[in-house]
């Protein structure tokens, strides 16, 4: 079977100037991922609509415990900290001028956030020496802003693995990390002393290790699969920090359990597998894979305290943009052109998908 990719408008397999795919279902799988999309934003959203109004009508208290005597102190007492431990901080000033917002940036300046430092338009963000990130939102039209301070993560001796997805990479230079997920078909670290020069000089090394089939770069990223359908992510997170990420296919994968709390996709498949296209039940699993982790985060994000909560964002913006792409690749399937097993596979994955959806508290809306 043919598998066309998404072109855009007028491309092989959607309607003219669409973008959506004909056939009997009309790329329901992307119209189930907006859904998810939509309900973590207008959830985040509304927390954020809270924090504010609650910032104006608080009298802020600047705190003599935690990160927060890290930061300089604000100057105002209007205001609410909703966070403050030894790897979290978080605060909403109110009334905050733009001319308050740039006196306190040099004083973080001053308190020594300056490495790998970014600064836009309606915020800044930096380093400092130790590893500790700040981050900064100005929002003028309201008056407010936003400061978050997060801990460096923990990190100790690693050993590079000789099995599994981190088999396939070379080892980075350095043994200093911290494993976010070791799997068969995930392995995620993050790794430390490795500056924005080694960064590159490694993703050279994973594009030489066969890492260059679609690959993309810039000053901070780089990504790529193998010839297997192996998917690799790695990002300069700043402060010599390097977050290694590798996603093995099926057919690269060694096998075994992974540590998911979700249940495997081929657990519960019913139709023969020996029958549907090899390719398309690839893409159907991994997207089935992948709404299974939304709906993980969205039941550990429900149900985290406030410093998780603050920690899980950066996985928001991750998921975000693996989004960005199942919702691309879902809609380049022709459904008019799949077999019947394939179809009725099709079918079936929708169906534990939803169940998976519902289980988890997501109110489907077709």
């Amino acid at each position: 079977m043919e598998w066309e990719k998404a072109n855009g408008a007028g491309g092989a397999g959607t309607s003219s100037g669409s973008g959506v795919p004909r056939g009997k279902k009309s790329g329901k799988g992307k119209i189930v991922l907006l859904v998810i999309i939509a309900l973590i934003a207008i959830f985040m959203v509304s927390r954020i609509k809270g924090n504010s109004r609650d910032a104006k009508n608080s009298k802020l208290d600047w705190p003599t415990s935690g990160l927060a005597t890290m930061l300089p102190e604000p100057g105002t007492d209007k205001g609410k900290v909703e966070i403050n431990s030894d790897t979290a901080f978080s605060a909403t000033l109110a009334e905050y001028s733009s001319s308050d917002y740039s006196s306190y940036v040099d004083a973080c300046k001053e308190k020594g956030f300056t490495v790998d430092a970014d600064q836009i338009g309606i915020g800044y963000a930096a380093f400092n020496e130790k590893g500790y990130k700040l981050s900064l939102t100005y929002y003028e039209r309201k008056e407010e802003l936003t400061v978050h301070l997060e801990a460096p993560d923990e990190m100790s001796t690693i050993t590079w693995p000789t099995s599994g997805p981190g088999s396939l990479l070379p080892a980075p230079p350095s043994t200093q990390g911290s494993i976010v997920n070791d799997s068969s078909k995930l392995y995620q670290v993050n790794v430390g002393g490795m500056d924005k020069d080694a960064f590159s000089a490694y993703a050279a090394q994973c594009k030489e290790a066969g890492f260059d089939v679609d690959y993309s770069s810039g000053d901070t990223y780089y990504q790529a699969n193998n010839a297997d359908g192996a998917k690799l992510r790695v990002d300069y997170k700043g402060a010599n920090v390097v977050s290694i990420r590798i996603d093995a296919s099926e057919a690269s994968s060694t096998g075994g359990d992974t540590t998911s709390s979700s249940s495997s996709s081929n657990s519960s498949t019913t139709t023969d597998s020996s029958v549907v296209t090899p390719e398309f039940k690839e893409t159907m699993d991994s997207y089935e894979e992948f709404v299974n982790k939304y709906c993980d985060f969205m039941v550990k994000y429900t149900d985290a305290d406030a410093v998780d909560q603050a920690s899980m964002l950066a996985d928001y913006a991750d998921l975000m943009q693996q989004e960005a792409d199942w919702a691309q690749r879902m809609s380049a399937v022709d459904e008019s052109t799949l077999s019947d097993a394939d179809d009725a596979y099709y079918i079936e994955v929708q169906a534990r998908v939803s169940k998976r959806l519902i289980d988890a508290g997501v109110q489907i809306q077709q």
